[in-house]
């Protein structure tokens, strides 16, 4: 058995990856697609992917996503024919020493809904429920067009950095340094562009999209708390949609929190469908 970390992938490595995510969702039946990007992980350093080979064959990884420094989602495959032989625990010690190598408290164990052997695995570690997150695509069948919008879609550059971080800290509740950290990466890569919602001037939301191909994901979006509930969430979000429709996406994604009502509701009402659900259980890192 070799464990090996890195940063990021090889192309070679990806492709291993991807054949051992295959496998895993065609026999448990799952949805869901590991997260390998690491480029918006707060700190560049942090070697946040382990991939353990058995007589050179890759049967078990982990990665986790790490956008700031209070907490680190994990997900992991394991071949089926490799399971209960420990593989899990392996990579989850390495994972976890990098982790607090860096000082970060929290570990949010993430499991698709329809994984009973994840659930299992995951209850080993008396873990705490968190929360539920509904991976979502627009249907343009059932998506409608607006007019008369009373908001503008302002794409931000580098000299909007204020603007954006006073904007995100307002909307999510993040600490200055969190949301500079986030934002900063989004400018720093070509594949994600960043939109500030302008009404009269004013700057009252903000929305974010990363590009891969044929499909654009929507995250980091928001209103700003005296906005809402005047009808703006679903004007930001149709200005966006439209925009990648136009520019010849043909698959449009987004993520949102169940607990999330209202912005669960928006999304439904605007053309997207729930997917895949994802089950997140937390975890002190001192207690693993």
């Amino acid at each position: 058995m070799i464990i090996r970390s890195y940063l990021s992938l090889s192309e070679k490595a990806i492709n291993e990856v991807l054949i051992l995510e295959d496998v895993c969702k065609r026999y448990d039946n799952l949805q869901g697609s590991v997260f390998l990007d690491t480029s918006l992980n707060f700190n560049p350093h942090i070697k946040s992917i382990f991939l353990l080979y058995k007589n050179d064959k890759l049967v078990s990884m982990l990665s986790m996503f790490i956008p700031t420094q209070q907490e680190a989602e994990v997900s992991a495959y394991t071949s089926p024919e490799y399971r209960y032989e420990g593989y899990f625990k392996a990579l989850l010690t390495k994972a976890v020493a990098e982790l607090r190598k860096y000082e970060i408290p929290t570990i949010l164990f993430v499991c698709e809904s329809q994984s009973s052997s994840g659930k299992q695995l995951i209850a080993n570690f008396n873990t705490e429920f968190d929360h539920i997150e509904y991976f979502m695509r627009a249907n343009k069948n059932s998506y409608e067009a607006r007019t008369g919008y009373r908001l503008a879609l302002l794409k931000s550059e580098a000299k909007d950095l204020d603007k954006l971080i006073a904007t995100s800290m307002r909307t999510f509740n993040d600490t200055y340094e969190d949301s500079k950290i986030l934002i900063e990466n989004c400018f720093r890569l070509k594949n994600r562009e960043q939109y500030l919602a302008v009404l009269n001037d004013q700057i009252i939301g903000l929305g974010s999209v990363n590009l891969e191909g044929d499909e654009g994901s929507i995250f980091g979006f928001g209103i700003v708390p005296e906005y809402r509930g005047q009808g703006y969430g679903a004007e930001l979000l149709h200005l966006i949609v439209d925009s990648l429709w136009q520019r010849g996406k043909t698959e449009i994604t987004l993520e949102v929190n169940s607990e999330n009502a209202h912005a669960l509701e928006l999304y439904k009402k605007s053309g997207f469908q729930i997917e895949a659900a994802f089950e997140y259980y937390r975890k002190k890192v001192s207690e693993v």
